[in-house]
């Protein structure tokens, strides 16, 4: 059982919301890596897919298409080889992972998703009248402007970067144009999500119909597996006994979490184990239904279960001792603060002759002065706000001068951020503690560096975050879908196959 955690911050993202690779620092690697169309500018004259009304031509939907494929370079470029996909060969003519289909099927089917929700929902917004502000034509052309300034960092033009990226006939005006069409789409979208409001009492109406979908729960077990023989006679299931016997031991003999582990370390994990597991290896905590094997789901999440309840239960080729903490929803409330990190400078390490980092103890006492150093920083800031107003606002401004965290364009604001958002235990225990007041500020020390954390106020509950965000996806869906069933949708294979290698 693996350990889970929804994310509140996350919010609800249609297919229509596209990612635009601008990455400088593999865009060297993501030129060599492209599949540079080979077919002609003929693409912006032949139809590729047909939505409603609208005709896509081709150069529209090759830019879904490979924008689909940088995406994916991007994302996963250090694991790329463990997919099994070249990109600089034709990917209609390799096997995805799931076997069934092509690389080309797969980005195909993303790109035509992605396509389709964005040009239905221009359609919408043209008709209600969306246009571009000054504002927003003035952010697309400094964009295109930024990205021809990077680029030319590399030796490159900008048009060769685009169609390096995106295939043949992808220049600068053709990439304004998809641009401009996607900023309408996605404000419309914005609009729109926007009106979908939903009140805590939505909340636990739909929490109470839907409670297996959005409780967790947190238990302790351990599996006691079993081999089947090769040679096993039909009936003979005597190869279950040891492992069957062992976890009834184990059963007997627990009462209570301490005694679960205790037995473990006394009785079954070898020396090696003991060495290799992580502290509380038999913990599962935030799992939900559809993560458990049937039967071990229906018994945890049974509605009489209590903490303490202990079963034995046989799946996954082995015999589960489980011992039950809890299940249904933690109705804490998410925070609002503000964060400033100063990050400790990077210490190089010294390696032995296989590569292998070596930790010396001149290493040990840079890495401990680097530490030092972000604290002092840390501390100067926090007193230079505490001798001005000492406000949010105040600290605010210093995240913009001084912050190393990505929060520092937002002026340091960090919105219903939930248990365990922060890998530092440190961090979570003080801005959940239950005596944390508006305004409290304080410094946190870290392996990365220090931390000025600003406490402005208790925000959200963490589950109705959630719920909302599943409410908002459903009436999304239910709009989206409504459109697509209102619209003749025809694909014109010979082109997309054109595209698609």
């Amino acid at each position: 059982m693996a350990n889970s955690k929804k994310n509140a911050n996350s919010s609800f993202s249609p297919a229509v919301i596209i990612t635009l690779v601008v990455s400088i620092a593999i865009l060297a690697a993501v030129i060599v890596w492209s599949v540079v169309a080979k077919q002609a500018n003929s693409l912006e004259n032949k139809t590729a897919i047909e939505i409603g009304e609208t005709k896509v031509n081709g150069l529209e939907y090759q830019f879904f298409y490979k924008n689909e494929i940088s995406n994916f370079q991007n994302e996963y470029n250090s694991y790329l080889s463990i997919f099994g996909v070249d990109f600089s060969k034709d990917l209609s003519t390799q096997t995805y992972i799931d076997g069934s289909t092509t690389w080309a099927d797969y980005f195909n089917g993303i790109a035509q998703n992605s396509l389709i929700e964005n040009t239905l929902l221009y359609n919408e917004a043209m008709a209600k009248g969306y246009e571009l502000s000054d504002d927003e034509k003035k952010g697309i052309d400094n964009e295109i402007d930024s990205l021809g300034k990077a680029v030319s960092q590399l030796g490159y033009g900008v048009d060769y970067y685009l169609e390096a990226v995106f295939g043949k006939g992808i220049t600068a005006n053709v990439y304004k144009d998809i641009i401009s069409k996607n900023t309408i789409s996605n404000k419309y979208l914005n609009d729109l999500l926007a009106t979908y409001e939903y009140t805590s009492e939505d909340c636990e109406t739909y929490y109470n119909e839907n409670k297996k979908d959005i409780d967790t729960a947190t238990v302790r077990s351990y599996i006691f597996t079993y081999t089947i023989p090769e040679d096993v006679a039909e009936g003979d299931e005597s190869y279950k006994d040891e492992a069957r016997n062992s976890a009834n031991a184990m059963l007997d003999a627990i009462t209570d979490e301490a005694s679960f582990e205790a037995y473990l370390n006394s009785n079954v994990l070898t020396d090696e184990q003991k060495e290799t597991l992580t502290e509380d290896f038999s913990l599962s905590e935030n799992i939900s239904y559809s993560s458990l094997n049937e039967e071990i789901a229906n018994w945890v999440y049974d509605s009489a279960r209590v903490e303490g309840d202990k079963v034995v239960i046989e799946a996954n080729n082995g015999f589960n001792v489980i011992y039950f903490k809890s299940c249904g929803l933690d109705r804490y409330n998410t925070v609002d603060i503000r964060h400033i990190f100063v990050a400790a400078e990077t210490v190089e390490h010294e390696h032995d002759e296989d590569g292998n980092h070596v930790d010396t103890e001149e290493y040990t006492a840079a890495v401990e002065e680097a530490k030092k150093a972000a604290n002092t920083k840390a501390n100067d800031i926090y007193n230079e706000w505490k001798s001005g107003d000492a406000t949010a606002e105040s600290f605010g401004a210093l995240a913009v001068t001084y912050s190393d965290d990505t929060s520092a364009s937002v002026n340091g604001t960090l919105t219903n951020v939930y248990k365990d958002y922060f890998t530092i235990d440190a961090i979570n225990e003080w801005i959940f503690d239950s005596s944390r007041a508006a305004g409290d500020c304080t410094v946190i020390d870290s392996d990365y560096g220090s931390h000025l954390i600003y406490f402005e106020n208790t925000a959200e509950p963490y589950w109705e975050l959630n719920v909302k965000n599943i409410l908002v996806s459903d009436a999304y869906s239910e709009y989206i879908n409504g459109l697509k069933e209102a619209a003749t949708i025809v694909v014109n294979e010979e082109v997309v196959d054109l595209i698609a290698k």
